[in-house]
């Protein structure tokens, strides 16, 4: 399944995260395990606004904050994790997801994948990829994997 969003704002990312919600809510249906979401797209993208629209709609009464500095977030049944600041693949390991790829019903969304996903061998069940057109639009796309 792809779907793409074109000249996404701001105040579309909700519409946008309300379609995604009913994507995650089918693969906990079907899967015992964890969802893992990667996150792609350059600096100021909408990565983490994308990660705060979800949490609203998925009922998260916690303010959701840019992990970079932190590296990850638990919020209820979301963990956010951000690799940005990581210098080697291998540095992925000190979030500790091992416990928690298992758990039905988490979603796990991961900024900056491509950093360290790799060598702590996680795989993605949906890739969402974010393309910065302007200070107003993003292009968007959902693709399962």
């Amino acid at each position: 399944m792809n779907k793409e969003y074109l000249k996404v704002k701001e105040n579309d990312l909700e519409n946008v995260a309300r379609d995604f919600s009913k994507l995650l809510k089918n693969f906990s249906n079907q899967n015992e395990r964890s969802c893992i979401v990667f996150l792609q797209g350059d600096l100021g993208a909408g990565k983490t606004t994308f990660v705060k629209k979800l949490a609203k709609i998925l009922e998260i009464k916690e303010n959701v904050i840019s992990p970079t500095f932190v590296l990850r977030k638990d919020y209820g049944n979301i963990i956010h994790v951000d690799g940005y600041r990581f210098e080697k693949e291998e540095e992925g390991k000190i979030l500790s997801l091992d416990k928690e790829l298992q758990d039905k019903g988490k979603i796990i969304l991961i900024e900056w994948p491509e950093r360290f996903a790799k060598a702590i061998n996680l795989k993605p069940d949906f890739i969402l990829e974010f393309t910065y057109l302007n200070n107003e639009e993003r292009n968007m796309s959902i693709k399962s994997t």
